[in-house]
């Protein structure tokens, strides 16, 4: 019996009828994200290079076209802390009352490699601080 009804053409496949599906579309889903990688940066050249260039160009500050909307450029800038002044950084915005901004994370993926590390060496785990779901998933190792 299926455990949902959306995945019930699998029911009846042998296990390695399984397998080889698994390797068909996890091979499907690397082509969509490589797909999804170069459309993102036809975009990204199109909206932030060459349509601005364009406006600039002609003077153009907004334009409406038909079937697409209003399209007008808008100022923005990506922004990181350069690493080596992270702590320094930490400083200004508590001097300059922006102490807010502070927020202290874990890596997820740091954090899931230390877990697996300690379950690993039989180190206790502190459970009431941490929520742990493991599971076990089938892997494909390249040929």
């Amino acid at each position: 019996m299926s455990i949902d009804n959306e995945f019930a053409e699998y029911d009846e496949l042998p296990l390695i009828e399984l397998i080889k599906e698994m390797y068909i579309i996890q091979g499907e889903k690397e082509d969509v994200e490589g797909d999804l990688k170069n459309l993102n940066k036809h975009l990204d050249f199109l909206r932030i290079t060459k349509i601005p260039q364009v406006m600039e160009d002609q003077g153009i500050k907004n334009i409406s076209v038909e079937g697409v909307g209003r399209v007008s450029l808008t100022a923005d800038m990506h922004v990181s802390v350069k690493a080596e002044m992270k702590e320094m950084f930490y400083t200004w915005l508590r001097d300059n009352g922006r102490q807010d901004l502070i927020q202290p994370t874990i890596n997820s993926s740091t954090l899931k490699a230390t877990v697996k590390n300690m379950v690993k060496t039989g180190e206790e785990i502190p459970d009431d601080l941490l929520n742990v779901s493991p599971f076990t998933r089938a892997s494909i190792t390249k040929k």
